[in-house]
C-alpha cells in the first residue's frame, strides 16, 4: 500500500479495502487496535478520494473520521457518517472515550442533515442518532436535553412516510423502551403515550411481514423475531394499563403472524383479484418493490424520490381498496367485539408471558375481557419449564423415533441431556408446576363463569411464547403411587381443553355454513405400523381396528395402502381422518413438517394446497404433532395447528376439531 503512489487512481480504494479488512477482524476477535486502525484507514481514503469519485469507494460499509474531507453535497456523505458514527460507538462502548461519542453523535447528526428528507435512509440514520443521544443520556456525560432530542428522533424514523416498514418497526421499538426506562426526566411530554405508540407498532407488523414472501421465507427473516419483540412487550404495556381488550386485539394481531396472514388475507386476495383484478396486480407490484428495497443500499442519488412516490402511492391503493364494498376493513385486524365471537363454545383462555408480568386474558360469553394475573409464572420460568419438558422428552427419545431424512435434525445421538430427577417423577413435578402456577388459578376464575351443567365446561387455551409448547390439558397433581393419601386434582376433572393457534382459526368456525349432512360422518383411519424408513411403532394397526369398528362409514388405509396420494384423495372424502403413524416437526422449514406414510411424506404445505370440503374432526396419533419451533413459538406452526387451519380455508361447514395423542 505505501508503495503505491497518493495520486494513484486506485489508491483511495486499496486503503479503504484494507480499513474494511481491519473492522471484519475488529467485530471477529475485538482487537482495539484493529478498530483503531481501520477508522484511521478509511480517514486517509476519504482524503485521497476526490469530490467526483463516490463510485471509487469500495463498500457502502464505508468508515471515515472526518467530516470535512467530503464536500456536503457529496451523494456518499450521508453514508460514509452513518458508517462512521456506528464504529464510534462501538469504541466508545469498548474503552469510554467521550471524544468518540460526541464525534459519533456529530456524524449521526450531519448525516440526517444532508440526506432528503424524504430518502428511506433517513430512518436507519435516525434510529442511530436517538440511540446516541440515549446512550449519552445513560453515561455520566449526560446533557440537558438528551431525552428529548432521543424521543425527537424515534418519533421521526418511526413516522417516516417512505421507510421499510421494517425499520420503522425497529424505531418504534427503540421509543417505546425509552418512554419505559425514561419517562420520567422528560422535561416535555412524550410526543407518542406508551400505548400509542404500541399501537403504531402492531399497525406496522402486516407491512413487515409482506404478503408477497412465501411461506419459508416469513419464518427464515428477520421480520418476525423483530414482532415477536414488540407484540408481548405492547400486551404487557395494555395489560398495566388495565387495557385488556386491548391486549386481547393487539396478542391476536401478532400472534401467529403467518398463519393469521393466511386466515385473514387469504380469501380477501381471492376475492380482491377475483372482482377487481388491476387492483390485485397494483397491490402484488406495490409489495414486490418494497421488499426489494434494500435498507442502507450502496448508492443514495436517484432513490429518494421513487421510493417517496411507491409510499403515497400505496397508501392510495390500500384506501382505494377500503372503499370498496366487501373490503372495509382489508389488511386491517379485528377488534374485540369480533374477537369475542370466539368464546362461543366456552370460554377461551389467551395468556401472555412477559419479562415483566404474566397474565391470562379470559374471553367468555359475558362480553367482557377478565385479566388473571400469574405472578408465579414469569418469562425465565416458563421457559425453563419448557426446556424441562424438551429435555425429558429428548432423553425418553419421543424426538426422535424416526430414521433417515425424518430424523428431527436437533437431536443427538444420545436422546438430549440427563435430568437429575427421574422421568416419571419430573413429568409430574412439571405438570404440578403447571397446575399451581398457572393452570388453578385461571380454573377457578373460568368456573365461576360457565352455569352449572352435567356435562364439563369447555375451555380453548391460545397459549403464547414457551407456553405454547406446555401440556396445559394434562396439568395436576398426580400421586406417585394409587395407595397414596395423596389425591389427584388434574383440570381434567373439571373441564375439557382444547387449543387453537389464533382467535381468527375459532371464528372461522363459527361464520362457516354447515352442509346439513344429517348422515354418520365418514372416516379415514390410517395405520402405518412398519413404515419403511421409520421405526416400528406397535398397537397402530390395532388402534385403527378398534376405531373402524366403532364407526360404519370408514376406510382403512393400513401399513402398504398408507400412501400420500391414497390418504390425500380419502381426506377429500372423508369427514374425519385418523392418523397413526410418525409425525416429525422440521425446524430449518416448519412449512416441510410432515406425516410418514408408507412411501414417503405428508407435509403441511401439501396440505395447505389441499381443498378439503367435508373435513370436521381430525385425531393425529402421532409423534411431534404440536411441537412446533422454540424460536418461533408464537407461530404454533405445528402439524396441529396446519391441519386446523387447512380445514378452516378449505371447507363450507365447521372447522376441524384436532386431537393429537402421542408425543
Amino acid at each position: 500500500m505505501d508503495r503505491t503512489d497518493d495520486d494513484h487512481l486506485e489508491k483511495a480504494a486499496i486503503v479503504g479495502n484494507l480499513g474494511l479488512a481491519l473492522y471484519a477482524r475488529f467485530k471477529h476477535t475485538g482487537d482495539l487496535h484493529d478498530l483503531g486502525e481501520a477508522i484511521s484507514l478509511q480517514q486517509r481514503a476519504n482524503t485521497l478520494t476526490p469530490d467526483d469519485s463516490a463510485d471509487r469507494m469500495p463498500s457502502r460499509y464505508m468508515l471515515t473520521n472526518a467530516v470535512k474531507l467530503a464536500p456536503a453535497g457529496h451523494l456518499n456523505k450521508p453514508l460514509w457518517l452513518y458508517g462512521l458514527g456506528t464504529s464510534l460507538n462501538r469504541r466508545f462502548n469498548q474503552v469510554g472515550r467521550v471524544s468518540d461519542l460526541e464525534e459519533a453523535v456529530r456524524c449521526a447528526s450531519l448525516s440526517v442533515e444532508l440526506l432528503p428528507k424524504t430518502h428511506p435512509n433517513q430512518v436507519p440514520m435516525l434510529r442511530l442518532l436517538g440511540y446516541l443521544f440515549v446512550t449519552r443520556l445513560h453515561s455520566p456525560h449526560v446533557q440537558a436535553d438528551d431525552a428529548r432530542h432521543a424521543m425527537e428522533a424515534f418519533v421521526e424514523a418511526m413516522q417516516h412516510p417512505t421507510a421499510h416498514p421494517l425499520e420503522q418497526l425497529r424505531a418504534c421499538i427503540q421509543y417505546t423502551a425509552l418512554l419505559s426506562d425514561s419517562s420520567h426526566i422528560f422535561t416535555i411530554p412524550p410526543r407518542l403515550t406508551l400505548l400509542e405508540a404500541y399501537k403504531y407498532s402492531l399497525d406496522l407488523i402486516p407491512r413487515c411481514v409482506w404478503l408477497g414472501n412465501n411461506a419459508r421465507g416469513r419464518y427464515a427473516g428477520e421480520e418476525l423475531q423483530v414482532v415477536g419483540e414488540v407484540v408481548n412487550s405492547a400486551v404487557t404495556a395494555a395489560i398495566s394499563a388495565r387495557e385488556y381488550g386491548l391486549a386481547v386485539e393487539w396478542l391476536e394481531t401478532g400472534r401467529a403472524v403467518v398463519w393469521s396472514q393466511v386466515l385473514q388475507l387469504q380469501t380477501p386476495l381471492d376475492d380482491l383479484r377475483r372482482l377487481h383484478p388491476l387492483l390485485a396486480d397494483n397491490l402484488h407490484h406495490f409489495i414486490a418493490f418494497a421488499d426489494r428495497c434494500p435498507l442502507i443500499p450502496q448508492s443514495l442519488g436517484g432513490q429518494a424520490l421513487s421510493s417517496h412516490a411507491y409510499a403515497l402511492e400505496y397508501d392510495k391503493l390500500i384506501a382505494q381498496i377500503r372503499e370498496l364494498e366487501g373490503f372495509k376493513n382489508f389488511l386491517r385486524p379485528k377488534n374485540l367485539s369480533q374477537l369475542i365471537g370466539a368464546c362461543a363454545s366456552g370460554p377461551v383462555v389467551v395468556i401472555n408471558v412477559h419479562e415483566s408480568r404474566s397474565d391470562a386474558l379470559i374471553l367468555h360469553g359475558g362480553g367482557d375481557v377478565i385479566c388473571v394475573p400469574l405472578p408465579d409464572l414469569p418469562l425465565s420460568r416458563a421457559t425453563e419449564v419448557q426446556s424441562q419438558l424438551w429435555d425429558l422428552l429428548r432423553a425418553k427419545r419421543f424426538l426422535n423415533q424416526s430414521r433417515g431424512e425424518m430424523r428431527d435434525e436437533d437431536s443427538d445421538e444420545k436422546g438430549g441431556r440427563v435430568t437429575a430427577m427421574d422421568p416419571p417423577d419430573m413429568m409430574r413435578k412439571i405438570l404440578a408446576d403447571l397446575w399451581n402456577w398457572m393452570v388453578k388459578p385461571i380454573v377457578d376464575i373460568v368456573l365461576t363463569l360457565v352455569p352449572p351443567s352435567t356435562t364439563l365446561p369447555h375451555i380453548t387455551w391460545c397459549p403464547t411464547g414457551p407456553i405454547a409448547f406446555l401440556p396445559l390439558h394434562a396439568a395436576g397433581i398426580y400421586p406417585k403411587h394409587e395407595s397414596t393419601n395423596t389425591h389427584s386434582q388434574t383440570i381434567m376433572d373439571v373441564a375439557v381443553s382444547s387449543y387453537a393457534p389464533t382467535l381468527e382459526a375459532l371464528l372461522k368456525s363459527r361464520t362457516k355454513v354447515t352442509t346439513g349432512d344429517t348422515e354418520y360422518p365418514k372416516a379415514l383411519v390410517v395405520s402405518q405400523p412398519a413404515t419403511p424408513y421409520c421405526d416400528p411403532i406397535p398397537n397402530t394397526r390395532t388402534e385403527a381396528e378398534i376405531i373402524t369398528s366403532l364407526i360404519s362409514r370408514s376406510t382403512h388405509l393400513d401399513d402398504t395402502g398408507g400412501t400420500v396420494q391414497a390418504v390425500l384423495e380419502g381426506m377429500a372424502k372423508h369427514d374425519w381422518v385418523h392418523l397413526a403413524c410418525h409425525g416429525v416437526q422440521n425446524r430449518m422449514d416448519p412449512t416441510n413438517s410432515a406425516f410418514a406414510l408408507y412411501d414417503g411424506r405428508l407435509t403441511l404445505s401439501m396440505l395447505m394446497s389441499q381443498h378439503l370440503p367435508n373435513a370436521d374432526l381430525a385425531v393425529l396419533s402421532a409423534c411431534q404433532t404440536a411441537t412446533g419451533d422454540e424460536t418461533l413459538s408464537e407461530e404454533a406452526v405445528h402439524l396441529a395447528a396446519g391441519m386446523l387451519n387447512v380445514g378452516s380455508l378449505g371447507r363450507s361447514g365447521p372447522s376441524p376439531t384436532i386431537s393429537h395423542r402421542r408425543l
